[in-house]
């Protein structure tokens, strides 16, 4: 960016940029309050790619609390069966995602399909801003095996969206997410280089998808073939889709 160096009626006060000063504007309504700059209240609105290059900022926290519940669980519960165990770790899980303040921010909020049943989640997800899917709201149930932690959990869309890694066309698979990471660990219960990866990872990922689909992996060709060399075409058809079917 080129500099035009001071102003010239103000030789000692150098030129702001308003958009990046950290310093506080003030409000012409109210000149007695600083009125502070939207884009330094919350460093997501800067860059909102910026939580998901490292989305998982307290990821140590959160899985350290994870492995002392487990330990402490594996202390108390001792008499319990492994169905028991299973159970009493996907509740307390269930607690950790609803309270994390990361989930919290990308607009994860957690509820029960079933509200004796913790085996099913209910995740809504808001549609990111400055994507076909903004204001959206998607729905996602999370299933977790009878062996899990052994096996992961499964991910699906329950209302339609449309997007190049999720299917909507096939009966048998409505709302699955064709994405690596979801399907390694639903099937090993791991992910390579991520030792960390749980549901708060899987959500993050999923989060991704709203701003990079993944052209090397979609669902259906023509879809795939749209979205590289008709990109506006796609767009309308996914905002049309938002509004019919995320509201």
């Amino acid at each position: 960016m080129k500099n035009f160096g001071n102003m010239p009626n103000m030789p000692n006060m150098p030129m702001m940029n308003p958009m990046m000063s950290n310093m506080p504007m003030m409000n012409p309504m109210m000149p007695n309050m600083p009125m502070m700059n939207p884009m330094m209240q919350n460093p997501m609105m800067q860059n909102p790619m910026m939580m998901m290059n490292n989305p998982m900022a307290n990821q140590n926290t959160y899985y350290q609390n994870m492995l002392k519940m487990q330990q402490i669980m594996n202390s108390q519960n001792k008499n319990l069966n492994q169905s028991e165990k299973r159970l009493a770790r996907i509740k307390k899980e269930f607690e950790l995602c609803s309270l994390d303040s990361d989930l919290t921010q990308i607009g994860c909020s957690f509820g029960l399909v079933n509200q004796e049943d913790y085996s099913v989640w209910k995740v809504s997800i808001i549609g990111p801003q400055n994507t076909p899917y903004q204001t959206g709201v998607f729905t996602i149930n999370v299933f977790f095996p009878e062996d899990y932690p052994k096996k992961g959990a499964e991910f699906r869309f329950v209302n339609k969206i449309y997007h190049l890694n999720v299917d909507f066309k096939h009966k048998d698979s409505i709302g699955h997410i064709c994405l690596s990471s979801l399907n390694e660990w639903a099937t090993t219960g791991k992910v390579s280089g991520k030792p960390c990866y749980g549901v708060k990872q899987a959500l993050f990922d999923i989060f991704c998808l709203f701003y990079n689909q993944g052209v090397d992996s979609p669902y259906d060709d023509d879809i795939a073939a749209e979205y590289r060399d008709r990109r506006n075409e796609f767009d309308a058809k996914a905002r049309e889709w938002t509004q019919k079917y995320a509201k």
